[in-house]
């Protein structure tokens, strides 16, 4: 069996397990503990030991995208992606803006807002103002389809957790201005895959508030890339040096660790 390591709360994550529900592919899970920096209990699997992972019968692979498209070639019914080159395509670029642009948007402002209950007016501002360019990009790739490259693709899971994440966070679809994007967003959450996912976020959030435990460590956290290039770009540097200043701040497998 199929067995993947992962953290309930990544996105990444999330959308490999949707495209399993999807596939109907069995697995077990191993789960991560999100913020759990430069852990190495799985460096077999992903040398960056970073969710999500995969072995399938004694083949390991990384990365969300690798692990879909894996899945596609290796189980390809039902299909994930479009059969035509130029949709197919499209689906990897609207997956893309969804891993990098939409992610690296959120990701420190949860981490202040959600996970410190503390505010910062600046970042939130900047935030705010990248999410709503990315709904309005995602409304016009949209258009009059149901589905964003027309029929339900990757690219829809792909794009599905991050708006359930920004919209927990406040940032919230404009009824004045997604009209289209508010009912592909209802279409998507009503598949029986994203369903079996959200059930599962969410009573694990309430395991955790009833244990008084937080989602994760807002603390020790570790960055890259995108998530990165966000904060330096604006220009959030000051805050990121002194996140590095006290020790709040890692990235993955660090040599000094």
């Amino acid at each position: 069996m199929l067995t993947l390591f992962d953290d309930v709360f990544s996105p990444y994550a999330r959308k490999v397990r949707i495209a399993l529900y999807e596939k109907g592919i069995p697995f077990e899970r191993v789960r991560a503990l999100h913020g759990d920096c430069n852990r190495r209990d799985f460096v077999d699997v992903n040398p960056r030991a970073e969710v999500p992972a995969i072995i399938d019968d004694g083949f390991s692979l990384y990365d969300s995208t690798v692990i879909c498209e894996y899945l596609e070639d290796r189980y390809p019914v039902p299909a994930l992606y479009p059969a035509d080159a130029r949709l197919r395509a499209k689906c990897r670029l609207i997956e893309d803006l969804a891993d990098t642009q939409l992610d690296a948007a959120m990701f420190a402002v949860a981490v202040v807002e959600m996970g410190r209950a503390e505010q910062h007016a600046e970042m939130h501002n900047a935030a705010a103002h990248d999410i709503m360019r990315l709904y309005d990009e995602l409304e016009a790739q949209l258009g009059t389809k149901d589905f964003l490259c027309g029929t339900y693709s990757l690219a829809d899971i792909a794009v599905v957790p991050h708006v359930m994440a920004a919209s927990f966070l406040g940032f919230t679809l404009d009824p004045g201005r997604h009209v289209r994007l508010l009912a592909w967003f209802d279409r998507v959450q009503a598949r029986p895959a994203v369903m079996r996912d959200n059930a599962d976020v969410m009573q694990t959030l309430q395991r955790l508030q009833e244990e008084k435990r937080p989602a994760f460590d807002p603390y020790r956290l570790q960055w890259r890339s995108d998530r990165l290039e966000w904060v330096i770009k604006n220009g959030l540097a000051e805050w990121f040096r002194e996140e590095m200043r006290a020790g709040r701040a890692f990235f993955p497998l660090a040599v000094t660790q």
